[in-house]
Order: C-alpha cells, then structure tokens, then sequence
C-alpha cells in the first residue's frame, strides 16, 4: 500500500513499557559511539511571513485522495495556500469541509521523499493538534525505497498520531513492517492528564541501529528493537523520508459528524532532525575458521557461533571504539553487547546491558591483515571453536590459526 496503514484497532494499542537499562556489577563507565551527542542536520522553523506556502525545496506536496489513502479517508490534498500556510511562526496544515474532485474536505500532505532522507537520527517536532470527530493529524516517516518495496515492506515509523475524542488525552507511536503492519503494528500510547489539542507538545523518535524510541516533552514511553518482529525483517536500516498530514476520516478515527467543526487547523512549530556526531560503525564478524558469519544465536539469548552464509540483522554488530584498540560489540538483534561471560569460560553471549570488563576486548591485526579479539575478562583470544561450528569462546593463549582470527566487514 503505497500510503498510511489501514487503520489501527484500539486493542493494538496497548503501552509497552519503556527499556529499563539496569548497570551491571561488572560494568564500569564507557563512552560508546551510540551515546556521542546529536548534532542537527535538517531543520524547518517555518517562519515564513503570514499567509506564504511551505519550502518547495524542502517538501513535496501531494495532491488527490489517492481512493483514501488506504484509510477510506475523505479528503483531498491540494497544494493550495488554503490548506498549508505560515502564520506565526508556525506552518499550518487545515482542513475544511469544500467539495473537491469528488471529496467533501480538502486538507494537506507534506513529504520530503527525494529531497531530505535520512538513516537513523532524531526526529523532533512541536506541534498543536486539531480536535474533532474524525480529525487524524500525523507525523510519519515511510522507507525511501516504498517505489520498489510496496508498504509494509518498506516500513513506517509513526512518530505522533492523534484520533481525537476516541482517545482525547492519548497520542500514539507505531511501527510497521512486513507481518507487523495495520491492526498488527508495533504500537504504544502516551497518556496525560488533559487533551493533547489544548496546548503545544514535542514529539521525538530516536532511531537508532537495532532500536527505536518515543518521547512526548522528553518523557520515553515506548521503545521497540528487533527482538519486537520475531522472525519478521526489521524494515528500519535504510533511509527514510518525512510526512505530514492532516487526514480526515478513516477506518481508526472513524468519520466527522455534527460535533466536528471546521476549518480544523494542525499548527507546527518546527520539524528538526540530528544524528549522532559520531555516526555508528555496524560490522558483521566472518569467521577465518569457515568464512561464516557469526551469529548472535536465538535473538542474542544463545552463544555466539559462525554459521551464516549472509548478513541479517541477527548478524550485524556496532563495533565501539573504547580507546587503546579496545572496542565492545552491540548486537543489532537485541541491543545488548557481547560477554566474555564466567570470566571468559563461557562462550560468547550477547545479553549484557551495559559495557564491563567483559564486554571489552582488544583488537589486533594479523600479518594477512585478519583480526583478533582478546577478552579483558581473562587476556585470552577469542576463537571460532571447533573449526566455526561451536560456539565462540575466549580460551585461546595465543593466535595459532585460522580459528582465531575474523574480518571486521563493515555494513
């Protein structure tokens, strides 16, 4: 479906708990690439003079009802002034209730596809959200690629939606992808003690490889990794692009009645995007015992073995560089880094929150230009056991071969 997802049932909506990320006896403190600060990137403050359309150089918009949008929504989408406009500092996206090729309202859909994608950062927008019966005001990002890879498989990051007095005092972040898409996505809800229409709200998703995040006015209330797909590909390494839109009608919200008054007008104060400053290092590991890739086994609950002849999120690692050749490996299938566990008498497991002693390994090169891995947990070399196809385990007092050297394929 090339646009928003068939409608959620409110029986998907049911709060995940935030990640609570416990510190570890073992563990000391690290500074890790995926806690480097976030610089911004792409910004839109909307403070263009009253009344002036959106940056064309910065937004696309879109024009017709598309047959609901996938929705059975009701309006259509113009490029008109009426619909998308500055006023005050603020870009607002208005619907109203106007015959137009067929539709009863007309309203506004922005993109960036083709002029701003992005792989992983933080998305922040402030906003004032319309309320009525069937108003659907959104903020989303679609995967670059949904030419080529119709939706779901392309995936989508709902960043903030908000269905009005079906939920009068709740704004809710999903994800879709393939098998977790529509009444099945991947979703939770942020409650307050008010309407979230009678005021302004930040809304932040923090994407990062192997995690997704939601805030509103900085509170995290919903985390997701790959863990949440199960057996499903995780559709959120590669590029997105932004949306908003103001819909109306649909199968969640359901349609406008009597109580619904118009024009209804979504206000945003700006659009902002930051990355880490210094980026992510994903690495796969190919073991020189078999040429296999090592796998963080069982969603990263079973030991280490090197057994892939691909590179799947199961197999996909952020090296982080620890200073003095020493780095520690995230696991992308779970987010947990990769321990020498037992001191290093236990095969390499991928299921510790935060980075120790055993988390640590030194890092050498060899006279062919493989890689090693030493365990700080006993300064012994990691090896692919039994020729790759046993687990790995630091055991080995010295490089003796194929079995203990990798390559460090970047991703």
């Amino acid at each position: 479906m090339n646009g928003k997802k068939i409608g959620l049932s409110l029986l998907s909506l049911i709060c995940s708990a935030a990640l609570i990320v416990p510190w570890s006896a073992s563990s000391s403190t690290a500074s890790a690439s995926s806690s480097s600060p976030w610089v911004q990137i792409w910004a839109d403050d909307f403070n263009g003079a009253n009344g002036t359309g959106v940056d064309t150089s910065k937004w696309n918009q879109e024009i017709g009802n598309n047959n609901g949008w996938g929705n059975n929504e009701l309006q259509y989408y113009t490029n008109s002034t009426k619909n998308a406009y500055m006023e005050n500092g603020s870009l607002v996206l208005q619907a109203n209730k106007e015959n137009m090729q067929g539709s009863s309202y007309t309203s506004a859909r922005l993109t960036t596809a083709n002029k701003f994608n992005v792989k992983y950062g933080k998305i922040e927008i402030r906003a004032k959200v319309p309320y009525g019966k069937g108003i659907w005001p959104a903020a989303w990002m679609l995967g670059s690629d949904i030419g080529s890879n119709p939706w779901p498989g392309s995936g989508e990051i709902d960043i903030m939606e908000y269905v009005g007095p079906v939920a009068p005092n709740t704004v809710y972040g999903t994800i879709h992808g393939p098998g977790y898409s529509g009444s099945n996505g991947l979703s939770a809800g942020y409650t307050i003690g008010e309407r979230f229409s009678n005021a302004f709200h930040t809304y932040t998703v923090e994407w990062e490889p192997g995690a997704i995040r939601w805030y509103v006015d900085g509170n995290l209330y919903h985390t997701r990794t790959p863990v949440d797909a199960g057996d499903n590909t995780w559709a959120f390494d590669k590029p997105f692009f932004l949306l908003l839109n103001l819909a109306v009608g649909g199968n969640w919200p359901g349609n406008p009645d009597a109580s619904t008054t118009f024009p209804q007008k979504y206000q945003i104060d700006y659009v902002h995007v930051f990355q880490r400053q210094n980026g992510y290092n994903i690495v796969a590991l190919k073991a020189g015992a078999n040429n296999k890739y090592v796998s963080a086994e069982n969603y990263g609950n079973d030991a280490l073995i090197a057994r892939s002849d691909t590179v799947s999120t199961w197999e996909r690692f952020e090296q982080i560089d620890l200073g003095n050749n020493r780095i520690a490996l995230r696991s992308l299938i779970n987010g947990k880094y990769v321990t020498a566990d037992n001191t290093g008498a236990s095969p390499l497991i991928a299921n510790k929150t935060a980075i120790g002693t055993w988390e640590t390994f030194e890092l050498g090169t060899t006279a062919d230009g493989k890689r090693t891995l030493k365990s700080l947990a006993n300064n012994l070399y990691v090896t692919a056991e039994n020729g790759g196809n046993g687990s790995l385990i630091a055991s080995r007092s010295s490089v003796g071969g194929a079995w203990e050297t990798f390559e460090l394929v970047k991703q």
